[in-house]
């Protein structure tokens, strides 16, 4: 089995969070051992961008006043949040078979989202577009390989690979009745046995969440309405 840290799940600044996940990658690539699984929320509403977006050239109609931006250490689409709930797995490549493509990892981490959600009642299907084209808003396109409810974008993921590491990020939109609790629980349950894990509890240290404090990147601030 691919034993994997599983830190819980925590309700934070979004520039510390993405802060975390950028420490928990770094740590990994000079350990291969450092993995990790959580799951998290924003403490405020905010919008993440991918790592290569610029703020500026968001669709004038998303950005929202007096709502923060910040960036995440992946790539993708801008994400508006409030109420989400958010996920980051960071695991060597090899947990996914010998020869895995970006499109294989993303399948079989989906697959395990897939079965968490149905065990607790919620029947995700697949997106219909197999062409990715460069969506600014990451919820307005479902790939194959992506997550819909009553063709609806449910879960909107992104990845960063190096060095055989993979560090992937997701949002699991509100639009459903079950407790944050039993979904986490469920979810835990299809990524166990999509990625044949074996989770061992490890949450965040303090010493983690102020060394990633410090590294946090400034948000980005807009007065549009």
């Amino acid at each position: 089995m691919n034993r994997i840290r599983y830190l819980g799940f925590a309700s934070l600044e979004p520039a510390v969070n993405m802060a975390i996940d950028e420490m928990l990658f770094t740590s990994a690539l000079k350990d291969n051992g450092r993995t990790a699984l959580r799951f998290f929320a924003f403490n405020k509403p905010c919008i993440s961008i991918g790592r290569n977006q610029h703020p500026e050239k968001l669709p004038t109609g998303f950005v929202r006043k007096n709502i923060g931006i910040v960036k995440r250490p992946t790539g993708g689409g801008a994400v508006f949040h409030d109420g989400d709930l958010c996920y980051s797995l960071v695991m060597p490549e090899s947990f996914l078979g010998k020869g895995s493509t970006l499109l294989t990892g993303y399948s079989m981490i989906t697959r395990g989202l897939k079965n968490g959600l149905k065990l607790c009642g919620i029947d995700a299907g697949y997106g219909e577009s197999t062409a990715h084209s460069a969506q600014p808003l990451c919820f307005n396109q479902a790939l194959s390989y992506e997550l819909t409810v009553n063709g609806r974008k449910l879960v909107g993921s992104a990845q960063r690979r190096a060095k055989g590491i993979l560090l992937q990020q997701g949002s699991i939109l509100h639009e459903h009745t079950v407790t944050q609790d039993e979904l986490i629980k469920a979810l835990m349950e299809g990524l166990k046995a999509s990625l044949n894990l074996e989770y061992v509890d490890g949450p965040l240290t303090r010493q983690e969440i102020e060394a990633s404090k410090a590294h946090a990147l400034p948000t980005f601030h807009t007065s549009s309405d």
